[in-house]
């Protein structure tokens, strides 16, 4: 199989118990990795794949179906859950939604990421299930979905749970209160975190100037540039949720902008701005990882006009000063809290 990072045991645990299930029909995997896709089209799965990240979607095999949207009914429904419960709970409602009646869900997924809160809700939404298995730290359920369903639990009329709704939430943004939809999956979906705060409070953007949001989620930094003066911004996030509700908040606010699926740089890499602006992720699952960070840091002065900027902000434990001194020749620390600090980069080495 062909991926980039080692087969997650969710992948293999749900491998396993689809061949337990039989492959008439269309199935829809939500989520996952690009190894769990090939894999159950290689059994013999006709399956129409919705990815949540652009890196894994480019790793799609020629026999799986890619959308962005969910079409017809299906026969299974496979979900590798996340550390997003609210995600999760919106795709068990939708996979209620889809599933022929006798149709089945299988789901896994760690402990250590809510695998068992997700099969609790997976109770509240399908019943008890066929299969429960609990191995190598991880859960693995098969409900099947019945005649008639019954009633959903109160959690699933929630904002951005309910399919086809989204989350509202009331930023103040370059002085202006604005208002964002966003969805379980995207960072921070339901509030502004503490970080991307300051980095807005410190944010100085020049009138007609070009502006790239790296790892943009709902849109709040690139939307504040394009309200601050500039003439045009791209957003960029991996995260294919991230993108689909920045494009719906620059389209819902009249901003002239694009939100782009790209891991950092990759969909831009012809582009260059006077100012590029970010709150990168620095988390793995629970793990800390500097990838996105490096490729930024690293790759930024490709992507700088003359007197172009860096602006990012971090936890402060990350040590990213020394990172941008090596890179740029000029550094500044423009706002620091216990948590977080503000650094800008000029002047590439």
């Amino acid at each position: 199989m062909s991926t980039h990072v080692p087969i997650q045991i969710a992948t293999l645990l749900l491998l396993d118990e689809a061949g337990a299930v039989p492959s008439a029909g269309r199935w829809l995997l939500a989520g996952g990795e690009a190894a769990l896709a090939e894999g159950l089209a290689r059994s013999g799965v006709a399956l129409d794949w919705l990815p949540f990240d652009v890196r894994e979607r480019d790793l799609a095999p020629d026999h799986v179906v890619v959308r962005d949207n969910i079409g017809g009914a299906y026969e299974c429904v496979v979900l590798p859950v996340t550390p997003d419960r609210r995600l999760a709970r919106r795709w068990l409602v939708i996979a209620r939604q889809v599933l022929v009646p006798g149709g089945v869900l299988l789901v896994a997924g760690a402990n250590a990421e809510g695998a068992k809160s997700v099969m609790a809700d997976a109770r509240s939404v399908f019943g008890a299930p066929v299969v429960e298995d609990y191995r190598q730290k991880h859960r693995i359920g098969r409900f099947v979905r019945r005649d008639d369903p019954g009633g959903l639990p109160s959690w699933a009329q929630e904002e951005g749970i309910g399919p086809g709704s989204w989350q509202q939430v009331d930023l103040e943004i370059a002085g202006q209160m604005v208002t964002l939809e966003t969805q379980p999956g995207v960072f921070a979906a339901d509030r502004l975190d503490a970080g991307t705060r300051l980095l807005l409070d410190h944010l100085e953007v020049s009138p007609g100037s070009r502006v790239l949001d790296v790892g943009c989620g709902a849109g709040a930094i690139g939307i504040a540039a394009s309200l601050h003066g500039a003439s045009a911004v791209d957003l960029v996030d991996a995260n294919l949720l991230a993108i689909a509700a920045a494009a719906r908040n620059l389209e819902r606010l009249g901003i002239s902008g694009r939100a782009i699926a790209s891991d950092v740089f990759d969909a831009v890499s012809d582009k260059k701005y006077d100012l590029i602006v970010s709150n990168p992720p620095f988390h793995q699952g629970k793990q800390v990882d500097y990838s996105v960070a490096d490729r930024l840091i690293n790759e930024a002065p490709r992507h700088l006009l003359p007197g172009g900027r860096l602006l990012v902000v971090a936890n402060a434990f990350l040590a990213y000063g020394k990172q941008l001194g090596r890179v740029f020749r000029q550094v500044e620390t423009v706002a620091a809290t216990r948590q977080y600090h503000v650094l800008l980069a000029t002047d590439p080495r």
